[in-house]
């Protein structure tokens, strides 16, 4: 099935003509994860892509070093992800370097960016064969091998793969600021204060400007005596790599032990499981619980608190839902609970580790008002700062504005909230729940808070978007004009305050 679906992929890029040009380099990545698929005709088939590729860009630019730039970025992230092999090796050397030689302009550069990249390959296939040995100058001398390959091609800032974690602008700018203050007051070497400001300054920059990629967290839990003491009955929370998937993630993890069992529920497991002489793994996702610094105790921008969403964090959650009472056919909300459970780490992640040990767990159930009240406000939250995003920054794409939008105003899409209203804003409900008035409340405010928020994204929306998608938003004018008129006459008026 993927080696079709690889070589009818094939097919389509070569049908683009004229208009490859605008793929590169946003292409290169998920050409080369599908060329690192171990089918040999597959590979064969797909690799003279790469050429391709630098043809066209040479044609546009006379150089092709957007793609040599991404396909050493990309090529770094797969073969640490376990993709590629000796194989694949040796066929890109041969098929790439044929290609080139036969080609007037790329015969000379285009055979020594083969090269550079086999090199690449024998150091990065060096360095994840051995990056779980016991042995530490085994490891090191790998890193080294790869380092010194960087530094050699002038991709010093490839080091941080390595080295440190990346994008971790306020780490730095927190450690810039103690040594600034050596600089300024005790050692009074005002260039090198000047420059590490400027330094700081870009940091700044970067934390308003760049778009960060968010890791995911997973708990992993080690049962069964199979596991060494120091993993036995435990769980640990652990970082995941950037776009890792969870599937990714456990494929790495069960390669550490290949005689584990993946367990297939999120409960926690029976005496059977953790008195068993085998070994199970019980692996899912969890959301990191934000803790914003005390200094930002008023609004601020998302692009500010994004960080703190996914770093500096220490207690995560898990949430399952659970149905208490007899089944409701027309509405699964009315007795719809959650079952929430909160892990707090040994210390905060990112660390000098990606993972620490759980060392209390806490469980609690939340009802299905409260599980509304919170849903509506997290979409809230989320429209709200999409709509900041929008404002802070015009050039950002529109597409998951319009999917946002049109998520909340098009019944036939959610459901929006009648859902809500046939569970819990009826007097049957309020007579068996009279001590729900005050939730009940909140929960029509935050329905009357959503409407100022839809209004300012569909402006927004409407500035912004093309012709071609001209249609899709009338029609979701229209939804959100019913769902004013009935909001602001059922739940009141609400108006955003500018700024």
């Amino acid at each position: 099935m993927r080696r079709q679906i690889g070589f009818e992929i094939r097919d389509m890029w070569y049908n683009l003509g004229q208009h490859k040009i605008k793929f590169i380099p946003e292409m290169v990545g998920p050409i080369l994860e599908m060329t690192l698929i171990p089918e040999t005709e597959l590979r064969k088939a797909t690799i003279p892509i790469f050429f391709d590729m630098m043809q066209c860009e040479f044609h546009s630019t006379r150089s092709f070093q957007m793609f040599e730039n991404e396909i050493i970025t990309k090529l770094d992230h797969e073969v640490e992800g376990g993709r590629g092999d000796e194989q694949y090796k040796v066929l890109f050397d041969k098929i790439l370097l044929e290609h080139c030689r036969k080609h007037k302009y790329l015969a000379k550069t285009g055979e020594t960016f083969v090269k550079l990249v086999v090199r690449l390959m024998e150091r990065l296939l060096d360095y994840r064969t051995i990056m779980h040995d016991e042995n530490k100058e085994n490891r090191m001398s790998c890193t080294v091998n790869v380092l010194n390959f960087y530094k050699e091609i002038e991709r010093e800032e490839m080091y941080i793969r390595y080295v440190g974690i990346p994008l971790m602008w306020e780490e730095a700018i927190a450690l810039g600021k103690e040594l600034a203050e050596q600089y300024e007051n005790e050692m009074f070497d005002y260039e090198q204060l000047s420059e590490l400001l400027k330094k700081q300054a870009q940091f700044y920059e970067n934390i308003v400007k760049v778009i960060r990629p968010k890791p995911d967290y997973f708990a992993v839990g080690y049962y069964g005596q199979g596991f060494p003491t120091f993993l036995r009955g435990k769980v640990f929370i652990y970082r995941g790599k950037e776009y890792e998937r969870r599937e990714d993630f456990e494929a790495r993890l069960l390669t550490q032990f290949p005689n584990a069992e993946k367990m297939k529920t999120t409960s926690p497991p029976g005496d059977d499981i953790k008195n068993s002489p085998g070994q199970y793994i019980q692996c899912f996702t969890v959301k990191p619980k934000l803790d914003l610094p005390l200094k930002f105790h008023r609004p601020v921008s998302e692009q500010i608190v994004s960080f703190y969403r996914v770093n500096e964090v220490q207690r995560f959650e898990y949430s399952r839902p659970i149905r208490k009472g007899e089944k409701n056919p027309d509405n699964e909300f009315a007795n719809m609970w959650i079952e929430r459970t909160i892990y707090t780490t040994a210390y905060k992640l990112p660390g000098i580790l990606r993972w620490f040990e759980v060392k209390s767990v806490f469980m609690v159930e939340i009802s299905p008002l409260e599980n509304a009240i919170e849903t509506m406000q997290l979409t809230n939250d989320k429209m709200h700062s999409m709509v900041r995003q929008h404002l802070d920054d015009p050039s950002l794409p529109i597409n998951p504005l319009s999917m946002l939008l049109n998520g909340i105003v098009d019944p036939a899409v959610m459901g929006g909230f009648a859902n809500y209203e046939k569970a819990f804003f009826t007097e049957r409900y309020l007579q068996e729940h009279p001590e729900a008035h005050e939730k009940i409340e909140k929960l029509k405010d935050l329905i009357a808070w959503q409407i100022p928020f839809l209004a300012e994204g569909i402006r927004i929306h409407g500035d912004k978007v093309t012709e071609a998608l001209r249609p899709f938003h009338e029609r979701m004018e229209a939804c959100f004009k019913q769902l004013k008129e009935k909001v602001e006459k059922q739940y009141g008026v609400r108006t955003m305050v500018s700024g």
